[in-house]
């Protein structure tokens, strides 16, 4: 039986915890005297000790993989730290009607009032194909929206879109939702959910990356992030002058994948709009470093030494080994890059951990 859920790792789905090779139903219900339903996207594990659920389960199928149409299309970001979920609404089964959306929007509404002690964890896995389950992550409520479409027939069919955000948490123990059943208990939760619980802080997958909306303010003051913001924009021109002075590849890991590659800015092109292409202020990233480099947890300085937030404390494995475990190391720079000095100099003297 599986110790943890661990995310990106796929466990076999035979419908029901009384088969002993399930991996994926079986560990949830354990040694409880209930389990958990095969009830289709999504399903709550009931407590002994309240009127809400222990946690809920939700699982979103690949295109192909279930046998009816899905006119919804599931979002499922983990590598950007990001859910968005469709609820439970059909022809027949109005989204605002159903339980099982009910249950969902439940907990957004107690998240969205400081009530974190009264929102279940929620389990999000995805079904690749049948008979297999994937772990994406565990989640708590960011916010969610009404949208609708149309039918073959002209109905107009509205339904829920939950937006949950990826806590910076690589596994799960099951043992933690039968301790939740029984007793509400916490004590064998990730420390990012505690954390969460305590204060309204998101530390989001992968990076570890407080979530906060536009004017720093965290989700708890029911406030929530928003994932836009206004950019200017940079010519596929100047993208491939700056690839091909790095030669192609990732500074911080080597990476040469070209579809893997990012054009990072040391200043952002928000703050900075007048040296967007000056190469000057422009390396090359993969998209999960470029990310993490954005979100100030790590730098380089004036030596191209890799410099790391104090506070980063990454549940990626990847971001581990290649930037805290770097912590001084001098990164490869070509020589004609370009790479100007005074940028990041403005930059660094931002970082109040620098």
């Amino acid at each position: 039986m599986n110790d943890v859920f661990r995310i990106g790792e796929e466990y076999r789905d035979k419908g029901s915890p009384n088969v002993p090779d399930d991996e994926f139903l079986r560990p949830i219900r354990g040694s409880l005297d209930a389990g958990i339903k095969n009830t289709g996207g999504i399903r709550d594990l009931s407590s002994d000790v309240t009127d809400q659920p222990a946690a809920l389960v939700v699982v979103s199928n690949d295109d192909g993989v279930s046998q009816h149409a899905d006119p919804w299309r599931d979002l499922l970001a983990t590598s950007l730290g990001r859910i968005d979920y469709w609820g439970d609404a059909k022809r027949g089964n109005p989204y605002d009607e159903s339980p099982q959306n009910r249950k969902v929007k439940r907990a957004f509404d107690a998240a969205a009032k400081g009530n974190r002690e009264e929102v279940p964890p929620v389990l999000v896995f995805r079904k690749p194909r049948p008979g297999v389950v994937e772990f994406c992550g565990l989640c708590v409520p960011d916010y969610f929206e009404v949208k609708q479409y149309t039918d073959g027939e002209g109905n107009r069919i509205p339904n829920y879109r939950f937006h949950f955000t990826v806590l910076n948490a690589d596994t799960v123990a099951p043992t933690w939702l039968h301790d939740r059943v029984r007793s509400n208990s916490d004590e064998r939760a990730p420390e990012v959910w505690r954390e969460w619980v305590r204060t309204g802080d998101v530390k989001q997958w992968p990076t570890g990356e407080v979530v906060s909306d536009a004017d720093g303010a965290s989700q708890r003051d029911g406030t929530y992030r928003r994932y836009e913001r206004e950019e200017v924009a940079v010519s596929a021109r100047f993208r491939s002058e700056v690839l091909d002075r790095y030669g192609n590849r990732c500074v911080v890991t080597g990476i040469d994948e070209a579809s893997l590659l990012d054009l990072a800015h040391v200043l952002p092109r928000s703050e900075a709009p007048e040296s967007a292409e000056d190469p000057r202020n422009a390396l090359v990233l993969n998209p999960l470093h470029h990310r993490a480099f954005d979100a100030d947890l790590f730098t380089l300085d004036s030596e191209r030494r890799v410099r790391v937030s104090p506070s980063f404390d990454p549940g990626h494995p990847f971001l581990r080994e290649t930037v805290v475990e770097r912590q001084g190391e001098a990164v490869s720079v070509p020589d004609g890059a370009g790479l100007g000095d005074e940028y990041l100099e403005a930059r660094n003297a931002e970082l109040g951990w620098l």
